[in-house]
C-alpha cells in the first residue's frame, strides 16, 4: 500500500482503540515508519539511474535493488515480538501485522495505486473523520464533519510542533514559530 494508506490505518487504529501517546508512537513506528527503508533504497537507485530515473516507476520496479528491509518480512516477528514485550503491549505486533498484510494484499491482488487501494484510502479518511466527530460529540455538544476535520488538523499540527520543539531548541530557534 502507499504510505498514506498505512498512515491512515494507524491513525484509525489510534482513534478506534483510544491509544495513549506511547501506544500511538509504537503503532506509528511499526505500522507506518517502517516504510522509511524505501527511502534508503532510493539513494542507491538514484546513484544507478540518475535523478530522471527516480521518476520512472517501471524502472524502479524492474531494478535489482532490495527496496524493503527485514521488517517487511514475516520473519521479522523475532524482532517485533521482543519490542512488543519491551513496550508491554500488543500494539507493535498489531500495527506491524496490519502493515505486512496490507503490503501482501497489494502485491498479490491489488497492484500499486489501484482503484481498490484508492477506495480504501477514501474509506479510511471517512472513518477517521467519523471517529473524531464521534469523540467530539461525546462531550454533549454536536459538531459538524468540518469541525472534526479541523480538530484532526489541529491535533496533527500540535503533535508535529511538540515533536520538533527539542530540535528547534537545539538549533537555537526558540523564539520562532511559537
Amino acid at each position: 500500500m502507499i504510505a498514506i494508506v498505512h498512515l491512515l490505518v494507524v491513525l484509525v487504529l489510534c482513534k478506534l482503540f483510544k491509544l495513549d501517546r506511547t501506544e500511538a508512537f509504537a503503532a506509528l513506528l511499526f505500522g507506518f515508519l517502517i516504510d522509511l527503508d524505501h527511502a534508503f533504497a532510493m539513494f542507491d537507485f538514484v546513484k544507478m539511474q540518475g535523478i530522471t530515473g527516480a521518476l520512472d516507476y517501471q524502472a524502479a520496479m524492474a531494478s535489482d535493488l532490495e527496496w524493503k528491509s527485514v521488517l517487511h518480512n514475516p520473519a521479522a516477528i523475532v524482532l517485533i515480538g521482543p519490542a512488543a514485550i519491551g513496550f508491554r503491549m500488543a500494539v507493535p505486533v498489531l500495527a506491524w501485522g496490519l502493515h505486512i498484510a496490507m503490503d501482501w494484499l497489494q502485491i498479490e491482488y491489488l497492484g500499486v495505486l489501484s482503484l481498490p487501494e484508492m477506495l480504501l484510502f477514501i474509506i479510511l479518511l471517512a472513518a477517521l473523520v467519523y471517529l473524531e466527530k464521534r469523540e467530539l460529540d461525546s462531550t454533549g455538544r454536536q459538531h459538524t464533519h468540518l469541525q472534526a476535520v479541523q480538530s484532526l488538523i489541529q491535533q496533527g499540527g500540535e503533535e508535529l510542533f511538540r515533536l520538533f520543539k527539542p530540535i528547534r531548541s537545539f538549533l537555537g530557534l526558540r523564539g520562532t514559530l511559537s
